[in-house]
């Protein structure tokens, strides 16, 4: 009687941890940011003043802003478009991401690479509402 009540409680505790498990990974796999916050944080900038990504492009970003880009980026992939192919948001998310990767980790040509990445007009015609 004894091991059929430890091995029940062994049997709920493991229940328990593995919902809360999955609970969590749901929760990992909402974004943060909406696309328009994502847009304004990473992509504009004050009057006379460079943006997140331009910051990046031109190496005068620090490590924790090209670490900021990335994870805007990141987030922006978590994201579902307005309109469109989703395979087509996660290809190009997923370019995005790794340009911001390479920039960050001072892969040379990455600059060159992330502002081909961040292709407004091309990502917005295919998305955006």
């Amino acid at each position: 009687m004894r091991t059929a009540k430890y091995f029940l409680t062994a049997v709920m505790t493991t229940c328990l941890v593995a919902g809360l498990y999955v609970f969590g990974a749901a929760d990992d796999a909402k974004p943060k940011y909406e696309i328009s916050e994502i847009m304004d944080m990473a992509h504009k900038a004050p009057k006379g003043k460079m943006s997140l990504l331009q910051l990046v492009v031109k190496g005068k970003a620090s490590d924790e802003q090209k670490k900021q880009l990335l994870e805007y980026y990141e987030e922006l992939a978590k994201n579902k478009p307005e309109k469109g192919d989703v395979k087509d948001w996660q290809k190009r998310t997923n370019v995005l991401i790794k340009a911001a990767k390479d920039a960050a980790n001072g892969k040379e040509g990455a600059a060159q690479e992330l502002q081909k990445a961040a292709n407004c007009k091309g990502c917005h015609q295919a998305h955006k509402g």
